[in-house]
């Protein structure tokens, strides 16, 4: 058991390292995964068929197990005996092919027939193995008969009836018959006895034995090996020995039986199967018959029975017949088989010797009816020719062939008129003999003499010639200064011309064809290193140029060329030159992905995926002009991958500066679907950067560039199956593991997590396509697609899916925490969020339309119905309120109030393209507040004031006047009133009056103390009046207003009070003129402090009514100033046609 453990453990280590191996050289090579794992299957498949082979030939050598290997190729004891019995016929047989003669032979197979007796009996001559065959025993394994002409392979019985050995000897024997020339039959035999018995089943049974004895025969050999059946022993039939003895030796000798022309498909239910066999016999013999006469020596029973004989014989058609169908009809175990003869024959026991026997009717069939019956069907069979001899025919035929059409094409090449021809004529000649491949087998056996025609017309174009040469140095130096005064793009091409010029001046040396060398670019004039004096074709220079390169001044003339060049190329260490703008280096527009994008932004040519195919293939025609490496363009390619990743980065830049603020435009629903099945312009320029940048490594790449990849990772494999897609993470995560093991570093963790990437971007992409659906689904223009995007007039409406699409973005790039300060990744996520703004540009630009639609259906069309009937007032009334209306209703969604007042919503720095037109209209037009919630309105807030104030009004009110239904009563004691300093009038009394609203109450006074009691109400009584009477006149002071009493008690709060000449209004002059500055009043009031306290409290109702009112007075005037300003600033004119840009 540990040893088995121990076996297992070190074949599983084996496997282990090998594995290991392969990913360590896959990882090397940067191959794929399942590449590595085939390379390692293929590894241990090789290795198991070497450890096969070696264990399998050191069991050979030791002769242990590959005994039992090579057992079925050797041969037993009883196997080589039949071999020995086999080879020396058979050798005989392939010699006598060798020789191309050829000899028939035949298989004959009988069980227990005496076929070996028949044919030892018949009296030829063998020519091989030539024995005593007067005594014949029984064939044991084979033998080999050799007439004349023929020759039959006997086949012992033993392989119908013998043993297994037998029969799996018969299977050799078999194998060796089908590498010999094919059998020209088969010979099955069928005893007389067999047929005279009539036993059906025996018959059966013996003839499926001997057909699938031969089965492999006729399966290998098919229609190529005929079928005979040869009856022997026909001594047994009774009259057949006494009928032959009739017989001429003539006769004896010649065939009995019957062949088909036509091989015969035998039918055992077909009685008339064997008709044409028999009636021939009968004929045959009723014929003989009748030349028999009466043989005077035969009795007369044997005489009946001669005369009887072919009736009797006849009657043997039904036994043959049966068995020739058990032999011959097809079925599914064997294959189609036609018979093509049968002959009767027999071996009778001499007279004068009963030890020896003589055959009857085999001799002609033996030298001369299977002869013929073999060349017969050989001609019929043209195939079964000799192959060696038909092919060495076929092979001169060919040959001949060969030769006589060459000679027919070749004639067309050759001209006898080559001294008349024209130096073009002749160069034209060149061209066309050239085009002919050297090697062609058209022209292949006249080629020497084609290529003795072409150097003839070439030596006589060349002796033509009117150039000069030119001097190397001065033509090339020329050339240089040419170089160097050029731009730089010019340059380059100066420089390519140079080396095209030495690309052909090698093909030239090379020996190309003229035709060749028309088809490439031609040579500056400037380069050619002869001056012609004349006019001459291109093919006439070519070939005189193509000979001057093939002499020694050609030849030196391409290495100063060749110096030229390379000198040219070190000229600039930059290398301005080569990655200068061109035609040939066509730069990559943005706005073939953005097609709003300006023109000018674009990646220079030298710097996409295409211009560095062009670059490199510059270099490579550089350097194989130059004939040797160029360090300064080995560096320049060296620098080519960093300077392509900055290329790419500013482009990256322009074009998300150009993508960051796009203007809302209504998209197509090709461009919405494209979206969503992430074939945007963004998703496209994505694929397109990472195609164009695949050949960059990823050590070698920029973080903007990394991010890119991950990004279109993402992407790529959110498409595949989800089994796909784990298989493909779970690869990525072992290749780096795997790698950063065997270069000897911890494995460093990457720094995006791949799960959660994949789940924000899954989410992203669930969103972006729930918003692309919403705006596919958006059959009119409407304001649904922005519900929920401006909530500064609207609550966050969650069913909207643009509301999470950039918030998504962001939470995707948060997951990307590498390089994310940088620029270029800042780019590469604006160009990510292009899908989205698109989307949100589609969105506004559609609400954008249905508010415009809106405006015009309810507001513009409104004014319009009936406006003859309506006074510009009412239009006027009209339109405003139609106005609000509107704003307060469908606009209300598209609007927000900013620090410059009512401004077109805005979402993600993207505004809603309304028109200043209607901007300025609502400003100026309609009250902000329009805009707000009605509890937010600065109307309601004035109504909530205003009911407030008016609330306070009536509870003031309603104090006041339950303060006024409480009447305060004073009791007033008037003493006389008296002048201080005394005057030249006195007072005589005075008259104290109270005027309220539903009566008047008076205190008079004649100098005398008089009391009263006066009623006072607050609010009731508003006035007061004091009468002071002299002898003929008197003087009056008044007060008015609700504080009158009051104020009045309580100046005389001490009992009396002086009141000055002023204060008695239009009276102070004639107190002046009386010389009265002053009038002394006594009045005492009984309890002052009660009137004193109603009327504060009174008061202060009072007042706190007169602020409610005016803040109430101040409301009505504000509103009524806002309203005339609506009014004056809202004119019918100045409403705009259009409210939005619909684009």
């Amino acid at each position: 058991m540990l040893k088995k453990l121990a076996c297992f453990t070190g074949w599983l280590l084996v496997i282990c390292l090998s594995l290991l191996f392969c990913f360590t050289l896959g990882l090397w090579q940067n191959w794929s995964t399942p590449v590595i794992v085939l390379c390692w299957l293929l590894m241990l498949l090789i290795t198991a068929v070497i450890w096969a082979g070696a264990q399998s030939l050191v069991s050979v050598f030791k002769g242990k197990k590959g005994q039992r290997f090579l057992r079925r190729y050797r041969l037993s004891r009883r196997e080589g005996v039949l071999l020995s019995h086999w080879n020396p016929g058979a050798s005989v047989i392939r010699r006598i092919r060798r020789k191309r003669t050829r000899l028939p032979w035949y298989i004959l197979l009988g069980e227990q027939s005496g076929k070996s007796t028949l044919l030892a009996s018949a009296g030829l001559p063998r020519f091989y193995d030539d024995g005593d065959n007067t005594v014949i025993g029984p064939t044991r394994t084979l033998r080999w008969w050799f007439f004349r002409n023929l020759c039959v392979l006997d086949l012992s019985s033993n392989f119908l009836k013998g043993s297994a050995p037998f029969h799996y000897a018969w299977g050799k024997i078999a194998h060796w018959c089908a590498r010999m020339p094919a059998p020209a039959g088969m010979i099955v035999t069928i005893p007389m006895s067999a047929l005279i018995e009539g036993d059906f089943n025996a018959l059966h049974a013996s003839a499926r034995r001997q057909r699938a004895l031969i089965e492999p025969l006729m399966r290998r050999f098919s229609s190529r090996l005929p079928l005979y059946v040869l009856v022997t022993q026909c001594d047994a039939f009774p009259g057949f020995s006494l009928w032959h003895n009739q017989l001429s030796p003539e006769q004896r000798q010649q065939t009995l039986g019957y062949n088909w022309r036509t091989p015969l498909p035998v039918d055992g239910q077909d009685e008339q199967t064997l008709q044409a066999l028999f009636t021939a016999l009968h004929h045959g013999m009723s014929q003989v018959r009748m030349s028999m006469g009466r043989p005077e020596h035969l009795s007369a029973q044997d005489y009946a029975t001669l005369l009887d004989f072919p009736e009797a014989f006849g009657r043997l058609e039904p036994a043959l017949r049966y068995a020739l169908a058990a032999l011959c009809e097809p079925n599914a175990y064997f294959s189609h088989t036609t018979l093509s003869g049968v002959w009767f024959g027999a071996a009778e026991i001499q007279a004068d010797n009963t030890g020896r026997r003589e055959s009857v009717f085999m001799h002609d069939l033996l030298t001369q009816h299977l002869h013929a019956l073999s060349l017969h069907h050989h001609s019929s069979r043209w195939f079964f020719r000799s192959w060696s001899h038909i092919a060495c025919r076929i092979v001169l035929g060919i040959c001949a062939c060969w030769i006589i059409v060459s000679a027919v094409f070749s004639t067309g090449r050759i001209r006898s008129d080559l001294e008349q021809l024209s130096p073009q004529a002749l160069a034209a000649f060149l061209a066309d003999e050239e085009k002919h491949s050297a090697f062609s087998l058209r022209y292949l056996p006249f080629s020497p003499l084609l290529n003795w025609q072409h150097t003839r017309a070439e030596t006589r174009l060349l002796s033509q010639s009117d150039s000069l040469p030119r001097l190397a140095g001065t033509t090339l130096s020329a050339w240089q200064q040419r170089v160097l005064s050029a731009e730089p793009a010019e340059q380059r091409e100066l420089i390519l011309q140079l080396a095209n010029a030495l690309q052909i001046w090698q093909h030239m040396q090379d020996g190309a064809g003229l035709a060749v060398l028309e088809q490439l670019a031609p040579v500056d004039e400037a380069l050619q290193p002869r001056t012609w004096l004349g006019e001459r074709s291109l093919l006439e220079r070519l070939a005189f140029e193509r000979h001057y390169m093939q002499s020694p001044a050609g030849v030196q003339w391409y290495l100063t060329a060749q110096q030229l060049l390379i000198s040219l190329v070190n000229h600039d260490p930059e290398l301005e030159w080569l990655v200068a703008p061109g035609d040939a280096l066509i730069p990559l527009q943005a706005s073939a992905f953005w097609p709003s994008l300006p023109g000018d932004i674009a990646l220079p040519g030298a710097r996409t995926r295409s211009g560095k195919a062009t670059l490199n293939e510059w270099v490579a025609l550089l350097e194989h002009s130059a004939g040797q490496p160029l360090p300064l363009l080995q560096q320049a390619q060296a620098r080519w991958q960093v300077e392509r990743q900055d290329a790419w980065r500013q482009y990256l830049a322009d074009i998300s500066a150009h993508l960051v603020s796009p203007l809302p435009v209504m998209m197509p629903r090709e461009a919405l679907i494209a979206i969503g099945q992430n074939k945007s312009y963004a998703m496209n320029f994505a694929t397109n950067a990472v195609e164009e940048l695949s050949d960059i490594p990823t050590s070698l790449a920029q973080p903007w560039l990394v991010t890119l990849r991950q990004l279109q990772r993402l992407s790529h494999e959110n498409d595949m199956a989800t089994l796909l897609r784990r298989a493909a993470q779970t690869d990525n995560r072992m290749r780096q593991s795997l790698g950063s093991w065997l270069k000897g570093f911890p494995d460093v963790k990457p720094t995006w997590n791949l799960q959660q990437s994949e789940q924000a971007w899954r989410k992203w992409l669930d969103i972006r396509n729930k918003s692309v659906q919403d705006a596919v689904a958006q059959s009119q223009s409407g304001g649904r697609l922005t519900r929920g995007l401006f909530s500064g007039n609207e609550e966050n409406d969650a069913s909207n899916p643009l509301v999470e699409l950039l918030p998504a973005m962001q939470v995707l790039q948060g997951h990307f925490s590498a390089g994310s300060d940088d620029t270029a990744v800042a780019a590469i996520w604006a160009i990510f969020e292009d899908d989205a703004r698109r989307l949100l540009g589609n969105a506004m630009a559609h609400s954008a339309c249905w508010l415009n639609s809106q405006w015009k259906t309810t507001v513009i069309r409104p004014l319009g119905n009936q406006a003859e009937v309506r006074s510009y007032a009412d239009q006027q009334s009209l339109s405003h309120q139609i106005v609000s209306d509107f704003l307060s209703g469908p606009a209300k969604a598209l609007l927000t109030l900013g620090p410059q007042g009512v401004d077109a919503a805005e979402y993600a720095d993207m505004r809603v393209p309304l028109e200043d037109d209607f901007l300025y209209l609502v400003r100026h037009a309609f009250p902000a507040e329009l805009f707000l919630d009605v509890p937010e309105r600065a109307t309601t807030r004035e109504g909530d004031l205003r009911a407030s104030l008016q609330a306070q009004v009536d509870d003031l009110v309603a104090q006041q006047r339950a303060l006024e239904k409480d009447a305060l009563k004073l009791q007033v004691t008037s003493h006389p009133a008296t002048i201080p300093g005394g005057a030249a009038v006195m007072p005589t009394g005075t008259r104290l009056t109270l005027n309220c609203q539903k009566n008047s109450q008076q205190l008079t006074n004649m100098n005398f103390t008089e009391r009263a009691d006066f009623s006072w109400q607050p609010g009731q009584c508003n006035s007061v009046s004091l009468d002071i009477n002299f002898p003929d006149f008197s003087v009056k002071y008044a007060l008015t207003g609700d504080d009158a009493w009051p104020w009045f008690v309580q100046r005389f709060a001490s009992g009396e009070a002086y009141f000055d000449s002023h204060e008695f209004g239009e009276d102070e002059s004639l107190l002046n003129q009386l010389g009265i500055k002053q009038i002394l009043v006594r009045l005492s009031v009984s309890d002052p402090y009660a009137l004193d306290e109603g009327w504060q409290r009174w008061l202060e109702l009072a007042s706190y009514l007169s602020d409610a009112r005016e803040q109430l007075a101040n409301l009505d005037a504000h509103s009524a100033r806002q309203q005339s300003r609506a009014t004056l600033a809202s004119p019918i004119s100045a409403l705009p046609g259009d409210i939005a840009q619909c684009l």
